[in-house]
């Protein structure tokens, strides 16, 4: 393990990344349930308001290029400001470089990344639903090697563009090209074992564990679809109707067609393979 103080939460959208956060939100304050309408755990790297605040400059007035430059500089700046042992943050881009050849998100600033993997044949169906979308149209997106987040160039957009490849890319990105220590958790095994999983992570992390089994009671996956139910959830985005679905492994079987699901095994047979999604 690194001595950096980043810890990166990173996954394809859709994967599972938000309930981890919430898990490990309720695991540092001893295991007690999470207010999803309050919690701040885990700042989206791409956060605009968080670049300018950070850099002392607009975002907006930036070209795309500038901003990518910047990136790097971000998280230094970030780590020099922050007040604790531990700086957790999301992330949806693929682990790149800029043009200038500089890593995005420094090894030497990270204590190591989190990949959060899922079947990408869910990931499509949750995608899809997600964004309003139809599942060819997610499928096409998950097999676009320049799919990119936000991409939009409009100033009024509150995130930072995400650059992140195909799915396969995606993974490959942090798994093999990170330079930091990675540990890879499988959605399905979340969702399988939650309290054995969620101590992995926070082992990794540098936390304390002990409240792992208290955590993942208190943030069952059927515990967030009720507070979204009775509060909602500022993450879910207007076209969706839940952010918290089924929270279940399994969820693309008859949903897909045979041929949707031909067109990602064809895609990504090498790293389902490797994943353990095909034999």
């Amino acid at each position: 393990m690194s001595g950096g103080r980043f810890g990166w939460l990173a996954s394809w959208p859709r994967s599972g990344n938000t309930w981890l956060r919430l898990l490990l939100e309720s695991l540092i304050h001893g295991g007690r349930q999470v207010d999803i309408t309050a919690v701040k755990l885990s700042v989206q790297v791409t956060s605009r308001s968080e670049f300018d605040y950070h850099l002392g400059i607009e975002s907006s007035s930036l070209t795309p290029c500038e901003v990518d430059a910047a990136r790097p500089a971000l998280f230094e700046a970030i780590a020099r400001d922050f007040d604790g042992p531990l700086i957790l943050r999301k992330v949806h881009d693929r682990c790149w470089r800029t043009g200038g050849g500089l890593r995005v998100f420094p090894p030497e600033l990270s204590r190591g990344a989190v990949y959060i993997a899922r079947d990408p044949r869910d990931v499509a169906v949750s995608y899809a639903d997600f964004f309003g979308i139809t599942l060819d149209q997610a499928i096409a997106r998950m097999n676009d090697a320049s799919m990119t987040l936000a991409h939009s160039a409009d100033s009024g957009s509150t995130q930072l563009p995400q650059p992140t490849g195909t799915w396969s890319e995606h993974v490959a990105s942090w798994l093999d090209d990170s330079a930091m220590p990675v540990l890879l958790v499988r959605y399905e095994d979340l969702v399988e074992d939650t309290p054995g999983k969620l101590a992995q992570v926070a082992k990794f992390l540098g936390l304390a564990a002990a409240c792992a089994p208290q955590a993942a009671s208190a943030v069952s996956f059927r515990s967030l679809q009720d507070q979204e139910r009775d509060k909602g959830f500022r993450e879910r985005p207007a076209q969706c109707s839940r952010f918290f679905r089924e929270g279940r492994a399994g969820g693309s079987q008859g949903v897909l067609t045979s041929t949707q699901a031909a067109s990602l095994e064809r895609a990504h047979a090498n790293v389902m393979t490797r994943l353990g999604y095909l034999n």
